[in-house]
């Protein structure tokens, strides 16, 4: 049985190691949301980007709200694991490294 009044929970500590958010999502997502989207307005010679970027980042918000940095682990998740025969059909990696 876990005793939730015993946990510390250090504000200072959860603040330095959390990631930099800027407006509700991580700070390379939304400059990344920024200069995507300014380069489309600017190639297009439209203002299509303006709420191109309210959508992206509306979207970037709801994926944010339980872990800040998914982005980033889905990023890592999808560099780091290799593809696996299986994978389709089991739904995760079944070979172990010996």
């Amino acid at each position: 049985m876990i005793n939730h009044e015993q946990k510390e929970h250090d504000p200072l500590a959860l603040g330095l190691t959390r990631a930099p958010l800027f407006m509700g999502v991580n700070l390379r997502v939304f400059f990344g949301n920024v200069v995507l989207c300014a380069l489309i307005s600017i190639n297009a010679q439209s203002w299509w980007g303006i709420p191109l970027f309210i959508f992206i980042h509306l979207l970037a918000v709801r994926l944010s709200i339980k872990e800040p940095d998914y982005f980033n682990l889905k990023f890592n998740s999808f560099i780091k694991t290799p593809p696996v025969r299986n994978f389709w059909y089991v739904g995760f990696n079944t070979y172990e490294p010996w």
